[in-house]
């Protein structure tokens, strides 16, 4: 039974990409199932093509029209009265089955177009206080950026409204303070203290881990606990505290790299589309993003970033790479459009 090759014909059959030749080959595969083969693919396609999104009765009812329309161009052999009931069977579970990958397909051009025909991507967005299964970029009041490790936390005020700007971060963060003489910037992590005045650092500070690490990737820390200052930190220095002993070491680094280890997840993009790629910049930015039109969504980019870059930044990137689009900014909406 190959599995994966029906599920990779259907898929193109959906996106109307098969040819004559792979619907006949999807045809002879559906024909050749038996009853508890049926019942498998239709499972398995249930659990790789299952979506948090879901249709109306109406909306399923229409797809299943459509779908069954179709069945006059599928060349199946129905001049054998013997094969009659397996072709109704294997048309009735095939249209079961196309039903469940549509719903993807069938959100995107449908449910994921606006009003002017736009493909919007919508924002998830999650308190900093909450932890997620991805990494995300957090804007704090005073315009610091933080990129915030899968898993990992920040606790911070509304507003700075003192003399300092205080934080607490739970797990590992990258931190680009923005430059502020009058208040320094302090990150709490446990029994350490990072104090800044403008600059760009990573902190690791996992509740299960016995050690506390600070890497600088640029400007100057300083990093101390309730009784001393265990060190002064320029750029490419990490300090290791260990937290049982109250013992720390100072190493020369590549801070860039320790960042980068982490921060670009998901920002590898390899012949990705324009809608997925503002689907991940949509949930790791907090944006709303639109894209004009659908030609323009589904343009292919190959690109990568370091993750620690501004969302206005990536789209500039993205932007000149694709140099029919533009982007701006309109009510706290990115809009990505053609510039004729």
């Amino acid at each position: 039974m190959e599995t994966g090759r029906i599920q990779y014909l259907l898929k193109k059959y959906l996106s109307q990409n098969c040819n004559s030749d792979e619907k006949k080959e999807l045809n002879l595969l559906i024909n050749s199932l038996q009853d508890e083969d049926l019942k498998a693919e239709f499972r398995a396609l249930w659990t790789n093509y299952s979506s948090e999104l879901t249709l109306s009765e109406e909306d399923s009812q229409d797809i299943l029209a459509n779908i069954l329309s179709e069945k006059k161009n599928l060349n199946l052999d129905q001049r054998r009265t013997n094969r009659r009931s397996v072709y109704l069977r294997a048309i009735s579970v095939a249209a079961s089955l196309l039903i469940l990958v549509s719903i993807g397909i069938y959100v995107r051009k449908n449910k994921g177009l606006n009003e002017s025909g736009a493909v919007i991507a919508k924002a998830v967005l999650v308190s900093p206080d909450k932890a997620t299964t991805y990494t995300r970029t957090i804007v704090l009041p005073d315009g610091s950026s933080v990129v915030l490790h899968a898993g990992s936390t920040i606790d911070y005020p509304r507003t700075f409204g003192g003399k300092t700007r205080e934080i607490t971060l739970v797990g590992e963060a990258y931190f680009d303070v923005k430059h502020d003489s009058q208040r320094p910037f302090i990150i709490h992590t446990g029994a350490v203290k990072t104090t800044v005045l403008g600059t760009a650092f990573d902190i690791k500070a996992w509740p299960d881990h016995k050690n506390i690490i600070v890497s600088v990737t640029r400007g100057k820390v300083r990093v101390e606990n309730d009784k001393k200052v265990l060190a002064v930190l320029t750029i490419n220095q990490q300090i290791n505290y260990d937290v049982q002993n109250t013992t720390a070491k100072q190493h020369k680094v590549n801070s860039d790299e320790i960042v980068s280890s982490w921060a670009k997840q998901d920002l590898d993009f390899d012949g990705a589309t324009f809608e997925s790629i503002a689907q991940v910049l949509s949930k790791r930015y907090g944006k709303d993003i639109s894209i004009g039109n659908v030609q323009l969504a589904k343009t292919q980019i190959v690109s990568s970033f370091a993750g620690t870059e501004s969302l206005e930044n990536i789209l500039d990137v993205l932007c000149t790479i694709n140099s029919d689009a533009q982007f701006e900014e309109k009510n706290n909406e990115i809009i990505i459009s053609n510039k004729n």
